[in-house]
């Protein structure tokens, strides 16, 4: 049996709402959020992201929002505030795992480059992500070719 790490923190919302995980390793901080990111739960965000960077001093918090499901304008603007206040204390912030949702509101509240890193492999992957049993563990392995040859390409 594989030892799952144990969160640090968790907080689990009463009705819907958002689900926060925190997890501690030799690469930082990661936080995974789960639910609803919208203007009732903004609040539980900012507040876990701000306590985590005074009480544990992080290099590196990354935030893992695959498991958002709705995220509204409050949310895009709680993410941009949590990555300003990380960069004001020197530590490195980014955003992963975002759905096609999420990066679409942020899109549309002109904050896309909100979950671009160009230095960071695992985040210049996008598509070719896959999430892992384990949080915080990521694959790199490029999505299985069809059995079947498309329109395209000739047949062998």
């Amino acid at each position: 049996m594989v030892n799952m790490p144990m969160p640090v923190w968790q907080v689990v919302p009463v009705s819907g709402g958002l689900r926060l995980r925190l997890y501690s390793g030799p690469l930082g901080l990661y936080l995974i959020a789960e639910g609803t990111l919208d203007t009732t739960s903004v609040h539980q965000l900012s507040r876990a992201v701000e306590l985590a960077m005074r009480r544990l001093d992080p290099v590196r918090f990354t935030v893992d929002v695959g498991g958002v499901d709705f995220i509204d304008v409050a949310g895009v603007a709680t993410l941009i505030a949590c990555r300003r206040e990380a960069q004001g204390r020197g530590v490195g912030f980014q955003v992963v795992q975002a759905t096609a949702q999420v990066r679409s509101t942020a899109a549309a509240c002109g904050a896309f480059e909100l979950f671009s890193s160009a230095g960071d492999p695992v985040a210049a992957a996008g598509p070719m992500l896959r999430r892992n049993h384990r949080p915080g563990l990521r694959c790199l392995r490029p999505p299985r070719q069809s059995r079947r040859p498309s329109r395209n390409q000739p047949r062998s």
